[in-house]
């Protein structure tokens, strides 16, 4: 589903799967029940603290062994990560909302959820743990116009942590601007073709492409990205099982061969795929003194395989390139390449800006 192309971008070739089929009633039961606040205005089991022990005595130890097609096992992955981050950080949030503290996290996920997600995730080759793009945002929307493309006003998410009304903006925005990334990867290879035949022209025409591209991700995030006011109403959820105080050592999928605790990184703003294309096909790290960007170090491991490869490709072409080299030997083109950065700039200080307002003034941890 996650195939990077000049049409769909870092969006799924397909629209995801938003109910799952009837063999996975009792699943599809729970993750309705499942947010703080749920759609129709009440309470949901995490709200409660129920979610937990509805899981241990209902959940099915669910076979998934014969499906192979690729938009269910996309489903199923994004749902039972959700369903493994709820569980293990129920008691974390529950915590948080009575004291400002996080406390501990259950250091177990069940069988039930454990071995079916593990089956999931190695036939995905992804890690059995929630993700930004294949859980959290970029496969985790439904269209309400199926005939209308997929804009902020025709899209909404199909689960959901907390249900605020910023949770459902953080997923709606991303969704929306990702939208937009089927023109940056088509621009990208044009300035990289620019570059490989020094066709100038071509090459600046595609750096304008890019630039009206990251300036429509910008305006959409701009206008989606305003209230960051119930941030910690689903941030809990989003944590990871590594370098936490709420894991200590980390994890135990029981019913796995594998029985050493588990640590996995958790959702970040910075796994969003758009600033690390930019960063590598116009070699920003060479504008740090240290000549890299602490921010991107290592993140492109935490994507799917078509994002790094495809990441992987642009870092290397660009660097064989010359691609900034090539941008400053024309003071037409340099004003194109400032242009862009403008536009990188501007998402970065975006993200940045996010986290500043919405994490460390509402919490210290």
């Amino acid at each position: 589903e996650f195939t990077v192309s000049e049409t769909s971008g870092f969006l799924p070739r397909h629209d995801p799967l938003p109910v799952l089929p009837s063999y996975f009633e009792k699943l599809e039961e729970l993750l309705h029940e499942m947010p703080i606040y749920k759609g129709d205005g009440t309470y949901g089991l995490l709200h409660s603290g129920r979610f937990g022990e509805r899981v241990e005595t209902e959940l099915p130890m669910y076979d998934v062994g014969f499906i192979f097609d690729s938009r269910i096992l996309s489903a199923l992955y994004r749902d039972y990560t959700f369903l493994a981050s709820a569980y293990l950080l129920e008691p974390c949030d529950i915590q948080y909302r009575l004291t400002q503290n996080y406390g501990l996290a259950r250091r177990i996920l069940p069988a039930n959820i454990a071995v079916p997600l593990e089956t999931i995730a190695a036939r995905l080759n992804a890690r059995p743990y929630l993700e930004h793009s294949m859980s959290f945002t970029f496969y985790n929307y439904r269209r309400k116009d199926a005939s209308v493309p997929a804009s902020a006003d025709n899209i909404e998410p199909i689960r959901r942590f907390s249900g605020c009304e910023t949770e459902n903006s953080y997923i709606v925005g991303h969704v929306a601007a990702a939208h937009h990334t089927g023109n940056m990867v088509r621009a990208a290879t044009e300035i990289l073709r620019g570059v490989s035949e020094n066709d100038r022209e071509a090459f600046d025409k595609a750096l304008r492409s890019y630039t009206e591209a990251m300036a429509r991700v910008n305006g959409i995030l701009s206008s989606t990205l305003k209230n960051t006011s119930e941030y910690a109403s689903f941030r809990t959820f989003l944590s990871g099982c590594k370098d936490q105080p709420m894991f200590n050592s980390g994890v135990i999928y029981e019913g796995s061969l594998d029985s050493s605790p588990r640590q996995y990184f958790g959702v970040a703003q910075g796994s969003n795929p758009i600033a690390s294309l930019s960063t590598h096909l116009f070699q920003l790290s060479k504008l740090s003194p240290r000549g890299t960007l602490p921010c991107s170090n290592g993140i492109d491991n935490l994507r799917p395989d078509s994002y790094q490869a495809f990441l992987a490709h642009v870092n290397a072409e660009s660097q064989r390139l010359g691609v900034q080299r090539y941008a400053l030997g024309s003071a037409a083109s340099s004003v194109e390449y400032m242009a862009a950065l403008d536009q990188v700039l501007a998402y970065r200080y975006r993200q940045w800006a996010n986290l500043r307002d919405s994490i460390p003034v509402q919490t210290s941890h």
